[in-house]
């Protein structure tokens, strides 16, 4: 039996032994809790007792920060035990550490369940990455102006630990474990003397020694020494996650010996509902024993962790794998309350509890092994769970929303009509019929789709519950926000997430006011909050999980800490305290607590994947405490259906045009979701289609039905730029859907007037500008036509007539292409010839979101805060150019999508920009930044991928601009500029050049060069030889070319596509380097005022020379130095072979020198240098016909081998990118803390470097490669048949030679299988053949197994070992390629098996690569086995293009 059965099994045992008796303990001990209870809170005598332990209960100072109620079942025997342990450690004086398991809200709400029954007052902190020793726990400073004289002066503001010290109230810190080192120890002395040095002079001291002081001095004199007394009432209780299991910082030795810790494992899930309660509640019987039941199960997982540890065989992950993810601590109660409101949701309790248990489903679904141990369970306790282990998305809810009137919402269901009570928006609700949503009149279409996501959000929110929205990409999250926004009659507050975001800014930020002093602005957040708005939290996805994390009391309890110090409650505890204190709104607001809105709600949104793999790093958002925050709704992808619907209703496109679309998209998305064979997944996997691009073609043929469907499709997945793998499947799906290439490209023609510009068959009016507005007119771009600025071309004006149709349209623009093929100058012209004025921005990889959006200036020691170019265009309806898009970090570019999709940004001075709502009313002239209906975007960035070195900005967000891919021109086009540019250069020498670099682009999309040459360096060097015709082909063409000039491989496809085209060049290269100046060319000198050059040392004779370690310049004793005579070196003579030392300078002779040897020197250093090669292979015991046999496999995969380190190297590149490291106290001023750097503050700067991964998080390790080969004795017998046998071991060479450079970021290991054994290692993990003969040896090996072994096939083994096996080193990734020569049917193993067993760890990219086939053996097994997971190589140069696709697809 499986650990898991056996962990599950154990599991029932013990809750089955259990259960009778805890019945029985529970009822006693409400009983006995129930009267103790009654007489403590009528005690006279002001004292708390509970079971003998009292402590006094005395009044409040201040009364507001004494939690206004108690948060858990105080008649509950468990809860009890801990508040008297609670009591026991206050007594003491010591101060506590409440450890809870699992995380959520309990420990926080039995800390302020023991704080209102002891009428403590107590200051609240909740830790995170960002939280700094300084400003946010002792004392911070802030600008004010003095009221005596005016004047402004610095003052210390009191943090939480020094208020608490002073005031004698309880310190609360929760999420310890989320704090980053060296944090917390600023405490040490407060917790273990109470005493603690402040940065204003002052100092606390423990209350005893203040009292000793106090008898022998006065208390002004105590006051001019600055000393303060901490009060003898300060507590400290700290609220934390047991680390491990749970990621976090360990705790630091000494911070954690000061406390008392209480391990709180929680038992209870219901919250202040007990058991007895929910059984006599109107859930009635059936309902309650079902919740029992659902408890029962949700303690057997929770025991099945426990007592895993003790049946694991290992600690690795894949031990775990088989274990259900524990369920958040508030699901119970979650679905208890969910149940009650809507009972006939019990009937698909799967469903239902989807919603609170999203680890299920989100990004990631239950494995085989996880949903057989769930139904077992299921069975096990007698649940209505037959549907809840179907995983498909959208399932529907057993209520439809009807109608929403009068705080009231009213559903249907199968057993009747349910009316329930629900808060609303301050705004106008619409009915359920209407078609227009949201403040700025978007229009809807109604769907049984969105009926289902606005129910499901209508339920959670009538339980007062905050909600998240899991989907894919282009799925209508935000739609169903809007929607449900505006049939509740919500104004919506969007705070756009992004990486750099730190838990501050979700709440306040820091500013000046006109006159220098400094306050704190209320985020979008806390506006919402007060104003009883929906405040939507955009990319959760986005941030990191410890900020989010932040708000937990906010979404848990509607309470929350700012910064500032104030505190934002819930409305009923606020009228709590206004009855307790007798305090009015004003004076609880003066004392700085605020009152949240009850209809005030949370919608976070985050695209991710449903129910497929999704990696860790895109679900690192997604932990148990975020899991406790929200209530989890499915918003799955839009099906065809609905998809036509949308189309035809919005769009009005062809309806010939639209089904052969739809057709398209049918096809296409067949194949990401499992239709497709290997090659035509990569295309899924390459480029996207989403509903909003469908969307965008429809409009564009509504608009010019004669448009070229096939064109209209290529531009929008950017075919240009796919694999070839992948271009060919669209080239096939395009087909098989009756989509054909025009037969002739059309040339459009560049006609204008004053007024209209007309494009070909688009015409557009000219942009009119006000008469006097001489700053806008300065910004339309000028390229003098057939000057030197911009050449106009079919190909470039092709792209513009493109470009106008999306203009015409409202669209923003995305392009993408290569370096050098005229995007900038493409885009100036198009904006010249339409007389729009741009503004302008370049990104880059130190680009912020605040200098994207704000440029803060100082002026006069106060911080203003001038509009970027991004808030100018927006303002004044200009166009923004953002240049190099791809060079800045994802999550910084992401903030377009925003303003690309709806119209809306945050700034970071508190404004937004926001687009016209349909109420001018709800304006707000100092904070909202208008858009115009002008404003366009047209983002630039390079293409995807190496060698560019950018991120993805197209994968990431592209889809919510229209992209355009611009190329290199054509022939023809590239000559009518070239001979524009260089008139007086032959045309016939421009024409080779055309094609010649013609060939080196396609050698770039093959993978044999590593750079994709450009019309950029084209002109350049025609623009050479237009001004210097006197200078040679040869010496021109190595100013572009000299960049590679030690990839001797590149000079060989050059010189081959330079020949080709009849450039007959020889001298490139390193051998061109070498001689210098060609021969026959006027020879230079130059004179020298002081000194000359030494001369050379003497020719004696080769020879190897004395070694050391030092570097040598000229001479000729020592080996390994440059520029000398004799010996082994760099750069010199005479000697007999190259030799560099490491950290030796490279100095070179001039060849003149350098041919000044005599012939009989040179013939003795060739000798020697024979000599030096034999010993060699000696060395390496290869023997000489060894080498030949080495080199013939070597010249035949020598391209290949160039192309996979390409790829490698690419793969490897996306790595290096380091981040922003904040609150610094050096490096470069951040500007999102200019303000706080005039307050005084340190740690106010940023510097590069690698980010400090959280502790617990995933590491950056090295990518693990597995290659499983075929050596079985079929591979022997029939490679004289296909080869298949040579064709794999010149796969294995490639491999080992590729790999042998790129450090530690790979480990690999080469196996093999035969007849005889699943796993033959020929190349250990880590130690890979260090020279040419230990790779030799590994081909030998490989060879003489395959003819030597018995006959026989164990594919399925060796593919299920090597799965096994790889993941037992951490990694960040790993991939098994297994080799075959798809000789499966005689075996009799059926493809369904072997497809079960490569899809067996979804942490592992496991592929079939058949290399040889006996007729269509192997192209049947591609379409059988799962997609991308089975590719064909029946020639070896297709072998790096597959492992292209599997590497990049992968990662």
């Amino acid at each position: 039996m499986s650990p898991l059965n056996d962990a599950t099994r154990i599991a029932l045992e013990r809750i089955e032994q259990v259960a009778s008796q805890l019945k029985t303990t529970l009822s006693a001990s409400l009983t006995t809790s129930t009267a103790g209870t009654a007489s403590l809170q009528n005690d006279p005598s002001g004292r708390l007792c509970i079971g003998g332990v009292c402590v006094d209960v005395v009044a409040a100072k201040a009364a507001e920060k004494v939690p206004a109620k108690t948060l858990l079942d105080v008649e509950r025997q468990e809860v009890l035990e801990h508040l008297q342990w609670m009591m026991r450690k206050d007594i003491l004086g010591q101060d506590m550490f409440l450890l809870v398991r699992p995380p959520g809200p309990l420990k926080r709400h039995l800390t302020m369940t023991y704080l209102h029954l002891t009428n403590r007052e107590h200051e609240y902190v909740a830790l995170h990455r960002d939280t700094s020793a300084e400003s946010d726990l002792k004392q911070r400073r802030e600008i004010v102006r003095e009221s005596s004289s005016g004047g402004l002066t610095a003052q210390w503001i009191d943090g939480v630990a020094v208020r608490a010290a002073i005031e004698g109230r309880v310190l609360v810190i929760e999420g310890i474990e989320k704090a980053e080192r060296n944090v917390l120890p600023v405490l040490n002395n407060l917790l273990e003397n109470r005493e603690m040095h402040l940065e204003n002079g002052s100092h606390i001291i423990h209350p005893s020694r203040y009292d000793a002081l106090l008898k022998a001095n006065s208390k002004e004199k105590l006051d001019a020494w600055k000393l303060i007394r901490a009060s003898d009432r300060f507590r400290v209780i700290a609220l934390g996650l047991p680390v491990p299991p749970y990621p976090g910082s360990p705790l630091d030795p000494p911070f954690r010996s000061r406390f008392q810790v209480r391990y709180v494992d929680s038992q209870f899930e219901f919250g202040t509902r007990s058991w007895d309660e929910l059984s006599s509640h109107a859930l009635g019987q059936t309902l309650a024993e079902l919740l029992v039941k659902l408890r029962d199960l949700v303690r057997t997982i929770k025991y099945t962790h426990e007592i895993q540890d003790q049946l694991a065989i290992s600690s690795s992950e894949a031990s775990n794998s088989s274990l259900l993810p524990q369920l958040p601590q508030t699901a119970i109660s979650g679905i208890s309350d969910l149940l009650t409101a809507f009972p006939s949701e019990a009937q698909d309790l799967g469903g239902a509890l989807r919603r609170f248990w999203p680890a299920t489903w989100a990004g990631n679904s239950l494995n085989n092994d996880q949903g057989q141990a769930l139904q077992q369970l299921a069975a096990k306790f007698e649940l209505p769970w037959d549907t809840a282990l179907d995983v498909k998305p959208g399932r529907r809810s057993q209520y439809d929303l009807t109608n929403v009137a009068s705080g009231q919402a009213s559903f249907r269901s199968a057993a009747g009509p349910a009316d329930v009570q629900v808060t609303l928006g301050s705004g106008s609700t619409s009915p359920l019929t209407s078609t227009d949503i949201g403040l700025y009149g978007q229009r809807f279409v109604h769907t049984p789709r969105y009926q289902d996501i606005v129910s499901h959000m209508a339920q959670a929110h009538a339980l007062s519950k905050d909600i998240c929205l899991v989907g894919p990409k282009g799925s209508g999250k935000t739609y169903a926000v809007m929607r449900f926004a505006s049939l509740f009659g919500y104004e919506v507050e969007t705070v756009h997430l992004f990486r750099d975001m730190t838990a501050r800014d979700l709440l306040q930020r820091r500013r000046t006011r006109p006159d220098g002093s400094t306050f704190w602005e209320d985020s979008e957040l806390v506006r919402a909050a007060v104003a009883g708005k929906i405040a939507v939290l955009d990319g959760l996805h986005w941030v990191r999980a410890g900020t989010v994390a932040s708000l937990q009391r906010l979404l848990q309890d509607r309470e929350i800490v700012m910064p500032d110090g104030s505190f934002l409650t819930s409305a009923e505890n606020f009228d709590l305290m206004k009855e307790t204190t007798g305090l009015s709104d004003a004076d609880l607001n003066a004392r700085g607590v605020h009152r949240v809105h009850p209809s005030f709600r949370i919608i976070g949104t985050s695209s991710v994947t449903l129910n497929h793999k999704a990696t860790k790093q895109d679900m690192t958002w997604l932990t148990e405490e975020v899991g406790t925050m929200f209530q989890f709704i499915e918003v799955p992808a839009i099906g065809a259906a609905e998809e036509t619907a949308l189309l035809t209703e919005l769009t009005g496109c062809p309806p010939a045009k639209l089904k052969q679309l739809l057709d398209f998209a049918a096809h296409f998305r067949q194949l990401a979701e499992g239709a497709g064979s290997g090659h035509e997944t990569v295309l899924a996997k390459s480029t996207s289609l989403s509903t909003r691009q469908l969307l965008r073609i429809c409009r564009r043929l509504a608009q010019y039905p004669d448009e070229n469907l096939y064109a209209t499709i290529h531009r929008t997945c950017l075919s240009p730029f796919l694999p070839q793998l992948a271009r060919q499947a669209l080239e096939e799906v395009l087909a098989n859907s009756g989509i054909r290439k025009a037969e002739k490209n059309i040339s459009y023609t560049i006609d204008q007037n004053s007024t209209i510009l007309r494009l070909g068959d688009v015409t557009l009016p000219k942009y009119q500008l006000h008469e006097n507005d001489g700053e806008a007119r300065a910004l339309i771009p000028h390229t003098a036509e057939g000057g030197p600025g911009f050449y106009d071309n079919e190909v470039h004006t092709r792209v513009m007539r493109d470009i106008a149709v999306d203009f015409s349209l409202g669209e923003h623009l995305l392009l993408i292409g290569n370096q050098g093929v005229g995007k900038n100058r493409l885009t100036d012209r198009f904006l010249e010839l339409v007389g729009r004025p741009r503004e302008y921005v370049q990104l880059h990889r130190d680009s912020t979101v605040q200098s994207l959006t704000i440029q803060p200036v100082v002026e006069g020691g106060v911080i203003s805060y001038k509009d970027s170019p991004l808030v100018r265009a927006a303002r004044k309806g200009r166009v923004l150019i953002v240049d190099e898009a791809d060079k800045a970090p994802v999550y910084i570019t992401s903030i377009l999508k925003s303003l690309a999709e709806t119209g809306e940004m945050a700034l970071g001075d508190g404004r937004r920009i926001r687009p016209p709502p349909k109420d001018p009313r709800l304006i707000d002239p100092d904070r909202d930044v208008v858009i115009h209906p002008d404003f366009r975007l047209i983002v630039l960035a390079n293409r995807p991928g190496y060698p560019f070195l950018g991120n993805d900005f197209f994968g990431a967000i592209g889809e919510v601009f229209s992209c355009h891919a611009v190329e290199n021109p054509d022939a023809r086009s590239e000559l009518a500029l070239l001979s524009q540019s260089a008139p007086a250069v032959d045309p016939e020498i421009l024409f080779q050049l055309i094609n010649a670099f013609g060939e080196l682009r396609q050698a770039f999309d093959d993978g044999l060069v590593a750079y994709p040459y450009s019309l950029r360096e084209l002109m350049n060097i025609v623009k050479h030889m237009q001004a210097f015709p006197e200078d040679s082909l040869d010496q021109i063409l190595r100013n572009v070319f000299d960049f590679d000039v030690h990839r001797k491989e590149f000079f060989e496809v050059l010189v081959a596509a330079l020949r080709k085209h009849g450039l007959n060049v020889s001298a490139v290269g390193f051998e061109a380097v070498k001689k210098g100046s060609a021969a026959g060319e006027k020879k230079l000198d130059m004179k020298w005022e002081q000194g000359r050059n030494k001369a050379p040392a003497d020719i004696k004779g080769p020879k190897h020379g004395k070694e050391d370690d030092k570097p040598h310049v000229g001479g000729n004793q020592w080996a390994g130095g440059s520029g000398g005579s004799d010996t082994a070196g760099i750069g010199g003579r005479a000697g007999p072979y190259r030799l560099h030392k490491k950290g030796q300078p490279i100095v070179r002779l001039s060849d003149e020198q350098k041919n000044d040897v005599p012939e009989h020197i040179k013939e003795a250093a060739k000798q020697m240098g024979r000599e030096a090669l034999a010993k060699r292979l000696s060395e390496i015991k290869m023997s000489a016909h060894e080498a030949t046999v080495y080199k013939e496999i070597f010249s035949n995969v020598r391209q290949e081998i160039r192309q996979l380190k390409v790829i490698l190297e690419g793969v490897q590149a996306r790595e290096k990118e380091r981040t922003w490291l904040q609150n610094q106290t050096d490096g470069e001023l951040d500007e999102g803390k200019i303000i706080e750097g005039l307050t005084g503050e340190s740690s106010i700067y940023k510097r590069r470097g690698e980010e400090t991964p959280e502790h617990g998080a995933t590491q950056n390790k090295p990518k693990r490669l597995k290659f499983v080969f075929d050596v079985s004795a079929s591979m022997y017998s029939y490679n004289e048949h296909d080869g298949r046998l040579g064709r794999s071991l010149e796969a294995a060479l490639m491999i080992m030679e590729s790999m042998q450079s790129l450090g530690d970021k790979y480990s690999y290991d080469i196996v093999g299988h035969s007849g005889d054994s699943e796993k033959i290692v020929f190349v250990a993990p880590g130690d890979p053949p260090k020279n040419e003969m230990e790779r030799m040896k590994v081909l030998q090996t490989m060879s003489a197994h395959s003819q030597y072994c018995f006959s026989g096939d164990t594919t399925l083994k060796a593919t299920e070992r090597a799965i096994k096996d790889i993941t037992a080193e951490d990694a960040d990734d790993y991939f098994v390629l297994v080799m075959s020569d798809a000789n499966l049917k005689r075996y009799g193993i059926q493809p369904a098996t072997l497809g079960k067993i490569i899809e067996t760890d979804p942490r592992v990219n496991c592929a079939m690569l058949f290399i040889g086939s006996f007729g269509e053996e192997a192209a049947m097994l591609t379409r059988t086995l799962p997609p991308g997971k089975a590719f064909v190589a029946l020639r070896t140069p297709d072998i790096p293009k597959i492992l292209r696709e599997i590497l990049t697809a992968g990662v």
